[in-house]
């Protein structure tokens, strides 16, 4: 996983933050309607990121969390459901057609 991150921080130009994965407990996590935790907390005056995962995380995840650094909030007319909306779509569509981008 570490070397998939480091490729899309390449390819996303964010060679510059300092970006780890860590895994966490289940227990830790408070579910709405969903059964897995995928998040990003962001430091953007540090340029650092931690993707904080409790399943195990996959090329898309990964595109999607790294969008919410490169795209940090929704535009002024979009919601946040829009804006999430559209940050999984591009991160689909990169993970099937982003490689060699860089």
């Amino acid at each position: 996983m570490e070397e998939m991150l480091k490729e899309w921080m390449k390819i996303l130009r964010l060679e510059d933050w300092n970006i780890t994965l860590e895994r966490i407990d289940p227990e830790q996590v408070e579910y709405d309607d969903e059964s897995y935790f995928i998040g990003i907390a962001r430091d953007f005056g540090q340029k650092s990121a931690i993707i904080y995962h409790d399943v195990d995380l996959d090329e898309e995840s990964i595109i999607h969390e790294l969008l919410h650094i490169v795209f940090p909030v929704p535009q002024e007319d979009e919601t946040y459901e829009d804006y999430e909306r559209w940050i999984t779509e591009a991160a689909e569509n990169l993970t099937k057609n982003g490689r060699g981008l860089s």
